[in-house]
């Protein structure tokens, strides 16, 4: 039945042609039938369930689909005779079918549509779509920018799914998430940084915060997250060493009675004084954005130092403790002045690294 309405769809081609065409199309009725379609698990909302299946039928299938299928699809001349004689195709791993519709490529959801149904994702049962949901839009070529991701993290750090954030990193084949973006990585950093910051740098929260940053480093070492720019290179900046130091000092001194267990905090010490020229530091930048990103960065990194001097033995050894305080002091009166020449009405709302930096007066 297909592929006669295809046949004569195809109608006015040559004989070879058209049983090319036929072949082609036959061929492909489970092109995007195994590992190529995401499907989703129920989510916590009926809402956002509905948005991921409106996503998957009107974006991720019919851009999953062979050539011959979007044809049908999206080429007006033959949307009356789909409509007479309707062609149904299998798709995603339960080989479920999908009858082909007419459709416009200006209907199809807007990037608004595509990043409200992020919204909609609360808890971290939500989240576990994610992943599909990446693997969606690259499937239909949507792409997700740099300034995206970075909302992608913050949001998912809002209802505890960093860890899902690192799943997303280790398919990037999927999802193009690539930990060779700096703004990226600098987010998810201050994002593990607020985690053990919420609970006090202690507990459970300071645990989970350590863990994940060691494993977003380790997958920084994969192949197609290497960045092989030695000052491009995100493992390598102050502002991931300074934060693996302060969760590492917060989890000696909340777990381990203030003991170094496995030395990682005199390892990250020293990697952090090695790297400080590599660092976010001036002090002559004047436009206010620029400085709470600079605030961002600096915070963990002035944090991580006087904890780590907290550390059994670190504040004794000669090759790690005199550097750090010459390195506190500066860095200190750094973010004093930058908390000074913050704009009055910034002062009266704080941005997010002023925040950060009274925070830290406050402790």
């Amino acid at each position: 039945m297909a592929q006669n309405a295809i046949g004569r769809l195809f109608r006015g081609q040559s004989s070879n042609t058209l049983r090319q065409s036929i072949g082609s199309v036959s061929q492909k009725r489970s092109y995007a039938s195994k590992n190529t379609i995401p499907s989703f698990s129920p989510s916590s909302s009926p809402e956002l369930d509905q948005a991921l299946n409106r996503m998957r039928e009107e974006l991720f299938i019919p851009y999953g689909l062979g050539s011959q299928q979007q044809n049908l699809i999206f080429r007006q001349r033959y949307h009356a005779r789909l409509e007479e004689e309707p062609v149904t195709v299998s798709v995603g791993e339960d080989d479920e079918p999908f009858l082909l519709r007419p459709m416009d490529h200006q209907t199809r959801p807007t990037k608004r549509d595509i990043f409200d149904v992020v919204t909609l994702m609360k808890t971290t049962k939500d989240w576990q779509n994610l992943i599909p949901y990446l693997s969606g839009l690259r499937l239909a070529n949507r792409s997700v920018k740099s300034p995206r991701m970075q909302w992608l993290v913050r949001r998912a750090a809002q209802s505890d799914a960093l860890g899902i954030i690192l799943e997303a990193a280790k398919q990037s084949g999927l999802t193009r998430l690539r930990l060779n973006d700096m703004a990226v990585v600098r987010r998810i950093f201050f994002e593990l940084h607020r985690k053990a910051q919420n609970g006090d740098f202690q507990g459970a929260d300071v645990e989970k915060a350590f863990t994940l940053a060691q494993q977003f480093v380790y997958q920084m070492t994969a192949p197609e997250h290497v960045e092989h720019s030695v000052e491009l290179d995100p493992k390598r900046k102050p502002f991931v060493i300074g934060t693996l130091l302060e969760l590492s000092a917060a989890r000696a001194l909340s777990a381990h009675e203030g003991n170094d267990v496995g030395g990682w905090v005199r390892s990250y010490a020293l990697r952090l004084l090695g790297s400080w020229r590599e660092g976010n530091f001036r002090g002559d930048i004047k436009e206010w954005r620029s400085i709470d990103q600079m605030l961002q960065e600096n915070v963990p990194i002035y944090n991580g130092m006087k904890l780590a001097l907290e550390v059994n033995g670190i504040a004794k050894e000669k090759s790690i403790a005199p550097g750090l305080k010459n390195r506190i002091n500066e860095l200190g009166a750094l973010i004093a002045n930058q908390k000074k020449a913050a704009p009055e009405e910034v002062k009266a709302q704080p941005s997010v690294g002023l925040e950060q930096a009274n925070l830290l007066h406050q402790n």
